[in-house]
């Protein structure tokens, strides 16, 4: 089943350092070695987000990102995983997860 493994953590200059970028590579490598990765990409900084709704037909567009929150949307993964269990494990791993959060969600299948 494809899960959806959405990555929120503060804006941060630390997530850019060299030993951060040294951890985020040794995940990478352990989800090419389990080769179930589908799509996955880091996200550049909230202030470069635009928000768009339409109301009563009028299209309002918005600096920025939706939620005023500490924590922001930071980037995905879309595996294959054998069950949620698996999905958890993987998520665990996850270098954001001890500062962070990682929401796991099952893709829909609309096929």
């Amino acid at each position: 089943m494809k899960y959806m493994f959405l990555l929120y953590n503060t804006e941060s200059e630390d997530h850019m350092a060299p030993e951060a970028m040294a951890e985020w590579g040794r995940f990478g490598a352990y989800l090419a070695e389990r080769g179930n990765q589908i799509d996955g990409a880091a996200l550049q900084p909230t202030a470069t987000a635009t928000t768009v709704s339409v109301r009563n037909g009028e299209r309002l567009v918005t600096d920025g990102p939706f939620a005023d929150t500490k924590e922001q949307l930071g980037g995905y993964y879309v595996l294959e995983c054998a069950d949620l269990d698996d999905a958890i494990d993987i998520a665990a791993r996850i270098p954001w997860a001890p500062t962070g959060h990682i929401e796991v969600r099952p893709v829909l299948d609309l096929g």
